[in-house]
């Protein structure tokens, strides 16, 4: 075991003993967090295999009333840390979250609302909790409170979206169970038409299926190129770690290249740091949306268990995961990480105009992947990493569109109809990356560059010249950067010492992809909370305690915490340690053809060599067998 191997069960068990018998908690404490402990990381990268290792794991514990963070050795059995954090909201667990549910289809208040329009059974009803956010509700005030929306289903398993209960909001304290407040404010005609989407549903409603699909197989008669140990992967000539946290979900640590039996290091850790989907729509029912999905849930509290042939196709591994619910039992998920090879195409090629000579080499991957379902929406986290040195984050988007109620003449500048009295608002999925970076070792600059066309002069005696301008950025507010298409704009993160054989500096390129920033206006309620997502590019000085874009305690009140809070000071960010901050994400203005399940969409970036080797790494990719090229 490593100190940055995955938690297990037997671990988290003993954590949670460990506390009680300290005799700092009882059976009543509620648990909103547990992960590994991550050592400072030069006390990580001196282990070596032998030395021995002291696992410890990291739990925010809520117990009569009050939060506290908590350290506990499971290797020592001690507590090496409880420290009370005042005025702060955790997270909402699972199982508080069904409770919730709950306690709105038994209000009475509620059960009343659905009466007025012609539905007589609550059990019948889909309730979809939302963080409230921070709209200074006087009855939210000093509470933990959801905010619950509605969806009728005919029968257990129809597609509850294709029946929005607009103008009703129910807002429930977690703690009591108490509804506070119902928001009736306005009764829309009750959808007539499914939206399901299983095989049968769809035979029935829309015809066969396709008949001419033939079988696609992958097959590695040899095995995989790639080896698992522990969590450690190695693959070609790379290697690094994969964790399942509870709070970031996927997690890369100790990233490393292998060139001439030396491994250089690239990034020690790449992790979501948050991720916010704000909406656009000025009805009640949807303009408080701005759910921070990692900080307020807990991104590997919701991973999926992935099946061969559906979710991963060819040879793959899996990785499973455990996480503690907030009833302090250990919830597993098997097959929650999955590993494969994939053939990407052509990696490079030439022919001699000449001789006729050619010369090609496939290229493949290796894929480590996630998928984690968050109320309507999956997220599907896709890590690439190629045989020429680049890795790209890939995330996929799929799932249902959350709904509102529509009727002839409603106001749709907001919203698309997407079915007889269903229509979709308009919002914004943006994540917020945090790449520890460590190119080469850990004393990096970032140097942005921006293409530009020179005046007419003598130095552009045609007006054709145009040249990239390198800009070094020094500091944390210099650094605050969104990126610019026109100007084929991207960032170079470079060793402040080390160079290449022409004497450049070492480098990976961080090119974006064409990303909006957050619409909402930065002093909004979104604005405020999910700061992060108004900027493509944050720089800091590597703090691993500063691991949150919006913030420890992202939960209702968090104004102004996790990047502007870090930034503030200004602190300068050339030649030593930093870490990266990518917000990027998309605008889904919503098309018909959205629902009643969404094809996938794709948003991500490509990290890329930049004179960090010296030629094209690919190069000594041998050609593929006659058997499969003729």
């Amino acid at each position: 075991m490593h100190a940055l191997s995955m938690m297990t069960s037997k671990e988290i068990e003993t954590s949670v003993a460990i506390l009680r018998e300290s005799g700092r908690i009882d059976d009543s404490a509620t648990f909103h967090g547990c992960c590994i402990h991550e050592p400072p990381k030069a006390e990580v990268a001196a282990w070596n295999a032998g030395d021995p290792i002291d696992r410890r794991l990291d739990l925010v514990v809520r117990y009569e009333g009050e939060v506290y963070e908590a350290t506990v050795s499971v290797s020592r059995g001690e507590v090496d840390r409880w420290a009370m954090i005042p005025d702060v909201v955790p997270r909402v667990g699972f199982v508080e979250l069904f409770k919730v549910m709950e306690a709105v289809t038994s209000d009475p208040g509620f059960q009343t609302a659905l009466a007025k329009r012609g539905i007589s059974d609550a059990s019948a009803m889909q309730i979809d909790p939302w963080p409230t956010g921070d709209y200074q509700l006087e009855f939210e005030n000093g509470r933990r409170v959801q905010r619950c929306i509605a969806f009728h289903r005919p029968t257990p398993h129809d597609n509850g979206y294709a029946f929005p209960i607009d103008g009703l909001m129910i807002h429930v304290d977690v703690d009591t169970l108490e509804v506070l407040h119902i928001e009736d404010f306005d009764q829309w005609p009750l959808a007539t038409e499914r939206g399901n989407y299983d095989v049968d549903s769809v035979v029935n409603d829309y015809g066969p299926l396709r008949e001419d699909l033939r079988p696609v197989e992958i097959t590695q008669p040899e095995g995989v190129s790639f080896s698992l140990e522990d969590n450690e992967l190695c693959w070609q000539k790379w290697r690094f770690r994969v964790v399942m946290d509870d709070t970031e979900g996927l997690v890369l640590h100790q990233i490393t290249y292998k060139q001439d039996g030396i491994e250089r290091p690239i990034i020690d850790r790449a992790s979501l740091a948050e991720m916010v989907v704000p909406y656009g729509d000025t009805r009640p029912s949807q303009t408080f949306k701005h759910a921070l999905d990692s900080g307020e849930y807990g991104l590997g509290m919701t991973v999926n268990s992935l099946t061969l042939g559906c979710d991963c196709l060819g040879e793959i591994v899996y990785l499973d995961a455990v996480q503690m619910l907030d009833d302090g039992s250990v919830v597993g998920t098997d097959n929650a990480i999955c590993v494969h090879e994939e053939d990407f195409g052509i990696g490079w090629k030439h022919t001699d105009m000449l001789t006729e000579q050619v010369e090609v080499r496939r290229s493949r991957r290796l894929v480590v992947s996630s998928i984690h379902t968050v109320g309507n929406y999956e997220y599907g986290f896709f890590w690439y990493f190629h045989l020429d040195g680049s890795i790209k984050l890939e995330i996929k988007l799929t799932g249902i569109l959350t709904t509102r109620s529509h009727r002839d003449g409603d106001d749709l500048t907001f919203a698309r109809q997407v079915a007889p009295n269903v229509s979709a608002p308009i919002h914004q999925h943006m994540f917020c990356v945090r790449l520890d970076m460590a190119v080469d070792g850990n004393t990096n600059n970032v140097v942005e560059v921006n293409t530009e066309a020179l005046s007419p002069g003598p130095d552009n005696p045609h007006n054709t010249a145009f040249a990239a301008r390198e800009t070094l950025l020094t500091s944390e507010k210099s650094a605050m950067r969104q990126t610019n298409s026109a100007s084929s704009r991207y960032w170079r993160i470079e060793h402040s010492e080390k160079t290449n054989r022409l004497g450049r500096p070492t480098a990976y390129r961080l090119l974006p992809s064409s990303t909006p920033t957050m619409f909402a206006s930065a002093d909004s309620p979104h604005g405020q909370r999910a700061a992060f997502a108004k900027n493509n590019l944050w720089v800091t000085p590597t703090v691993q305690s500063e691991r949150y874009a919006a913030g420890d305690y992202p939960t209702q009140r968090n104004a102004g915490q996790g990047l502007p809070m870090y930034t503030a000071e200004d602190r300068p960010v050339s030649g030593t340690d930093i870490t990266v901050w990518h917000s990027f994400g998309l605008t889904h203005d919503v098309r018909l053809e959205d629902y009643p399940v969404m094809p996938t969409e794709y948003v991500g970036f490509l990290l890329v060599p930049d004179g960090f080797f010296e030629r094209n790494p690919a190069i000594d990719v041998p050609p593929s067998s006659t058997d499969h090229c003729h």
